[in-house]
């Protein structure tokens, strides 16, 4: 165990300026720290105020107060019953929706899940800690072998499916998939779009506060609060005409992408 002995400590040399200077010294340490932690809490109250504005961008958004709607679009209980005419369209005579959307349930718009299990001599998954909940991406793909799969390594996913968290949801543990042949953890509901739903519109609708606010409601247990898939599939989804949502889209990631260069900007 290193260690220093008195003696050495007793006759060590210690830089000693004037008293005056040594309150001047620490005046400018405490002015140094205050402005770091100025700083700090103005990236803090940055990043709190960025990610308020994407928030409401995404609310009106999937409210159909971001772009225009065209006329010429096929309206979307049109589309929704022609791709899926199984679908039946929810009442949304008491939501703010434009005349051309629709308000179907998850199971209407997704396709179910399927099940698989792990070949070769190892695989791709994806599984709660891979996903960084700040930037609803996929940060971190596991390979693992195997004959060491967990026994939850069973969700099938194909790229562009959104992966969304059935446990804890308010961490918003929401990613799209851009790698083939992964598979995912049981944890997640993987939705799997059908053609009257743009995958990247998907993404957006998963990560807004409607959805993550209103299926947290669902949530049941103590230890590890979760949802279930039959809450999603009973969600009620904002669904505008297709190309609508490809508008939407768009205009969303033009407004990202500014509301981005400016905070890289201004923590520079």
């Amino acid at each position: 165990m290193p260690r220093l002995s008195t003696t050495d400590a007793h006759n060590g040399l210690i830089p000693l300026p004037p008293i005056n200077e040594q309150l001047r010294i620490v005046q400018a340490v405490e002015d140094f720290n205050s402005t770091i932690n100025s700083i700090e809490n103005d990236k803090r109250e940055l990043q709190s105020f960025s990610s308020y504005l994407k928030n409401k961008i995404l609310q009106i958004a999937i409210s159909g107060k971001l772009v225009p709607q065209d006329p010429a679009d096929e309206p979307a209980e049109e589309l929704l019953r022609r791709i899926n005419p199984s679908a039946v369209p929810a009442d949304k005579s008491h939501y703010d929706l434009p005349k051309t959307w629709a308000l179907a349930r998850g199971k209407d718009l997704f396709l179910p899940m399927k099940s698989t299990s792990p070949k070769g001599f190892e695989f791709k998954y994806i599984d709660i800690d891979s996903i960084d909940n700040k930037k609803q991406l996929i940060s971190a793909i596991k390979i693992i072998p195997t004959s060491n799969a967990p026994s939850r390594a069973s969700r099938y996913t194909e790229i562009g499916n959104v992966l969304f968290s059935m446990v804890r949801p308010y961490l918003r543990n929401i990613a799209m998939v851009t790698e083939s042949d992964c598979i995912a953890s049981t944890g997640f509901y993987v939705c799997r779009q059908r053609e009257c739903l743009d995958s990247w519109y998907c993404y957006y609708l998963m990560t807004s506060q409607y959805v993550v606010d209103g299926l947290n409601q669902y949530m049941k247990g103590d230890n590890s609060p979760s949802i279930n898939k039959g809450h999603i599939d009973d969600y009620l989804f904002p669904l505008p005409p297709l190309n609508e949502q490809k508008r939407i889209v768009a205009k969303v990631d033009e407004l990202f992408a500014v509301i981005d260069h400016v905070q890289q900007s201004l923590e520079a």
